[in-house]
């Protein structure tokens, strides 16, 4: 039988005054409705309520805070807190914007909720829901080249203008996660196409060097496989040129074995990744030709024998398969391609995707549509592996960027930037099932070096999408990470 969920609800003069009405499981209790103040406009009538508010009376338990907003778009983000937990607040100046923060945890009876950076914010049907889920938001970036961009003389400043470690500056502004991206042998001179890449970065070395360095932070890892000297996508899946003559028997166990041995060497350091993902892009396969979907049969043994390697070597790690999101790979893709993976019994714990609105044409609402469905239908968690946006037009020399638009936003601004990550973490928090963990920025800390591109001899496109300006300087972004949780 299924059991409602007990609701608080209040309106804001009762929130504003302390009142609540508590509720007994399969009830809802309303407090009186006092014309006109359904909605108020928080800046005129209570300043930016510093103080904030005390809602007393309410059970001890995990609750989800629904409120609507309207607001215009703000220099300095305005967000809400309650119990310590977090929302940054979207702009929406001629609609009504649903927010949530989820998973706050009630210990004494009281929820303590503050508007900070309010200026001219409405806000109406503020309701408490309880849940039996803890929520923390995965909020992460790809640092792959970080190595590369600090020994060819890069610089990271914080948002005050100090210069400072680049992951303690991520990490103060709220980045929980690491994704590192692991090649078997880029940069081989000998070799294509490993000899377009540099060498020295984005191998074992330089991988296991970069997990220190985050786990000292105290951030968590995660680690994909591209199982290829090169990056990997539904296009290119090369194969190692170490694995190149390989019949189909020892390419698994050569799979199996590489994993194995690597994840090993990341436990010895005390750098256990969190997830750990097999392949990058794969919704058309891996090490290709063998491993292409159109034999679906060898794609999913080739799966199973780095999956087996995982749960032999670091059981505790989560198993990521990731597809891209793109107007040419959709929806119905999905379901094909991770149907394949379910009905050849892949083992695999989280559903990996790239979400851009530049590829995707989608806004996060929709995203929060499609991961609805998907949900339903595998009943699997979600990661967000990469997202990004424009800041600017162009790159330094007035070309355009890899991500020429932004989809839906239409901005290209650093608010713009900052407010669609907003959008997305908001929207992420509406998941029906709540079963999506959260998101991975893609390259945010390869900012602009001169010489230094993602393939030799090539500029770097995507300085005008990181989380630092063009001269190293934290951007108004890192506040959409710090006040998400």
């Amino acid at each position: 039988m299924l059991r409602m969920k007990k609701l608080l609800i209040f309106s804001l003069l009762s929130l504003a005054v302390n009142g609540l009405v508590a509720c007994s499981d399969g009830e809802v209790y309303q407090a009186p409705e006092i014309t006109d103040t359904k909605v108020l406009t928080i800046g005129s009538e209570y300043g930016n309520a510093t103080s904030g508010w005390n809602v007393s009376g309410i059970p001890d338990g995990i609750y989800n805070l629904e409120f609507y907003t309207k607001s215009s778009q703000l220099n300095e983000l305005p967000y809400l807190t309650a119990s310590g937990k977090t929302t940054a607040i979207m702009p929406s100046v001629n609609t009504w914007s649903k927010n949530v923060i989820k998973g706050i945890n009630v210990s004494d009876g009281t929820c303590h909720i503050e508007l900070s950076n309010g200026g001219n914010i409405q806000i109406k049907g503020l309701q408490l829901v309880s849940s039996e889920k803890e929520f923390n938001m995965v909020k992460g970036g790809d640092i792959s080249l970080l190595s590369y961009v600090e020994d060819n003389g890069g610089k990271y400043y914080a948002a005050d203008g100090q210069e400072g470690d680049c992951l303690e500056i991520l990490k103060q502004s709220g980045m929980n996660l690491v994704r590192l991206r692991l090649y078997n042998d880029p940069g081989n001179p000998d070799f294509y196409p490993s000899n377009t890449l540099p060498a020295g970065y984005q191998n074992q070395d330089d991988v296991l060097r970069l997990a220190k360095r985050a786990k000292d932070k105290g951030m968590d890892i995660l680690l994909t496989f591209h199982y290829s000297d090169y990056w990997t996508n539904g296009e290119d899946q090369y194969k190692p040129h170490e694995w190149a003559e390989l019949d189909f028997d020892a390419l698994k166990t050569a799979v199996h074995d590489y994993t194995a041995e690597f994840l090993g060497k990341m436990s010895a350091q005390g750098t256990v990744p969190k997830y750990v993902a097999l392949g990058n892009e794969i919704q058309a396969g891996l090490l290709y030709p063998d491993g292409a979907c159109e034999d679906p049969i060898k794609m999913c043994a080739l799966l199973n024998a780095g999956a087996k390697a995982v749960r032999e070597i670091l059981p505790e790690s989560k198993i990521v398969i990731h597809s891209t999101f793109s107007e040419g790979v959709n929806e119905t893709t999905h379901k094909w391609f991770f149907g394949l993976v379910r009905d050849y019994g892949v083992d695999y714990d989280v559903m990996g995707i790239s979400y851009y609105p530049f590829w995707t044409n989608m806004s996060a609402t929709g995203f929060r549509g499609w991961a609805d469905r998907i949900i339903k239908q595998f009943d699997k968690d979600i990661l967000v592996m990469e997202t990004g946006y424009s800041w600017n037009q162009t790159l330094p020399d007035g070309s355009p960027g890899q991500l020429s638009h932004n989809g839906p936003y239409a901005e290209f601004s650093k608010l713009g930037q900052r407010d669609f990550i907003v959008d997305l973490s908001n929207q992420i928090k509406q998941v029906e099932s709540g079963r999506v963990l959260g998101y991975v920025y893609w390259d945010p800390i390869f900012i602009e070096v001169e010489g230094l591109g993602w393939i030799l001899g090539e500029k770097n496109y995507v300085s005008n999408t990181t989380l630092f300006d063009f001269g190293g300087k934290a951007l108004p972004v890192l506040d959409a990470m710090k006040y998400n949780n």
